[in-house]
């Protein structure tokens, strides 16, 4: 008959040859993948950053810290800081414009009626549409003879070759294709509310309003905070329906931040600024995101 034995005694050395390796070697697969598609192209741009490059995107000659920098040339351009300001009111519009038409979308289809399926897959559906399908469809609507739009309104404008409406009409594209993901994940946070919390301010006499505004939104202000971070990061990154649609233009009506980086990189082939604007980028998304972390405990209810 076997023996018993302390399982004890072998641990240490079990430990001690690979039991600490274990877990790295679960990670590897996604250290190897976020290394190459993420972390070395992340610190290949500071690189090039730092270097005039030829056409084919080789650092040549260090330029860090003279008076050639990448970074101390974009600050002494005046193009440069069109483009964030541009950006600033891309992505304000944007996100809020965004998490707005989710909203309401949700409210509206929160309540079972005849169609309410129906209409929340119509809501729904922007997530499925490419941007550079919907980009081509905007650009005849939109178009100034034969676009949808101008034969409705009975005008000929020009809504992408203009200064006035070249901004805005981005913005809506942009707006209807964000306006999809905001709808499904606060849909999602609306039936997570209690009843009991609306039986409650209905007892007490509040209207449908008080409720939504006293209730609904404290209630889901998690999928608000959510959803507001990536809507953020989201307009920051648009460039197909900007690409497709106004190319930048008319002169830097719509030149964003990721249109100048396109410019710089394949067009002017200066690849050490389009890396320098790159990383401005990433630190005006950082800062960002780091600010309204900090306010979160403010205004989100847990």
């Amino acid at each position: 008959m076997a023996k018993n034995f302390d399982t004890r005694a072998v641990r240490p050395a079990i430990k001690g040859h690979h039991f600490w390796l274990e877990p790295y070697l679960f990670l590897l697969p996604a250290l190897l993948v976020f290394g190459m598609f993420l972390y070395y192209p992340f610190f290949r741009t500071i690189f090039l950053s730092m270097f005039l490059t030829n056409k084919t995107g080789h650092a040549k000659i260090f330029v860090a810290f003279t008076d050639k920098d990448n970074y101390l040339t974009l600050f002494q351009s005046k193009s440069f800081w069109a483009s964030v300001a541009v950006t600033f009111r891309f992505v304000f519009a944007v996100a809020l414009g965004g998490l707005l038409i989710g909203l309401t979308s949700s409210l509206l289809t929160e309540k079972k009626y005849r169609g309410s399926n129906f209409t929340a897959a119509v809501y729904a559906m922007p997530i499925a549409i490419a941007s550079a399908a919907a980009s081509m469809t905007f650009k005849m609507v939109l178009h100034p003879t034969n676009g949808l739009l101008n034969n409705l309104l009975g005008t000929q404008i020009n809504f992408t070759g203009d200064v006035r409406y070249a901004l805005a009409s981005v913005i809506g594209l942009t707006i209807w294709l964000t306006s999809g993901i905001n709808f499904i994940f606060i849909s999602a946070g609306l039936r997570n509310v209690p009843a009991e919390l609306y039986d409650s301010a209905a007892v007490d006499g509040a209207g449908y309003w008080r409720r939504v505004w006293s209730v609904t939104i404290p209630s889901i202000s998690p999928t608000l905070f959510f959803q507001i971070i990536i809507n953020i990061i989201g307009a920051f990154q648009s460039f197909s329906q900007i690409k497709l649609l106004t190319e930048g233009g008319p002169g830097d009506a719509t030149n964003v931040m990721v249109w100048s980086i396109y410019m710089d990189a394949f067009r002017n082939f200066r690849f050490g600024a389009a890396a320098a604007r790159s990383v401005i980028l990433f630190l005006i998304v950082l800062v960002i995101t780091i600010i309204q972390f900090r306010f979160e405990k403010r205004g989100v209810n847990y």
